[in-house]
C-alpha cells in the first residue's frame, strides 16, 4: 500500500479562474502600498436617539470633532482643548 503525503508535501497545485485573489503587486508594481489606519482622526460614538454606533470626524480647522447620527441626522460635536481625554468612545445624549 502506498504511503499516503501529508497535504503540506503536495506539489500539484492548480489555480482555478475566479477563485484566486491577486496580488495588487502583480496587478500594478509601481503602486503606493495601501495605506493604514484611519484617513481622518475620529471618535466612537454611541446615539442613545437611535440605539446605534456611529463617528464624529475632526474638522478642517481641527478645534473640534463633528458629526452626525447614522439613522435621523442629529448633530453632535466635542470640542478639543488644551485638557482634553484619551478616550475614544462617547455617548451622544
Amino acid at each position: 500500500m502506498p504511503r499516503r503525503r501529508p497535504i503540506h508535501e503536495i506539489r500539484d497545485i492548480i489555480d482555478i479562474d475566479g477563485l484566486r485573489q491577486a496580488n495588487p503587486e502583480e496587478l500594478n508594481p509601481t503602486a503606493a502600498p495601501p495605506r493604514k489606519g484611519p484617513a481622518r482622526p475620529f471618535l466612537s460614538v454611541w446615539f442613545r436617539c437611535c440605539h446605534t454606533y456611529g463617528r464624529m470626524y475632526r474638522n478642517r480647522d481641527e478645534t473640534a470633532y463633528e458629526g452626525r447620527c447614522p439613522k435621523c441626522n442629529t448633530k453632535v460635536h466635542a470640542l478639543i482643548g488644551p485638557n482634553g481625554t484619551n478616550r475614544r468612545l462617547f455617548e451622544a445624549r
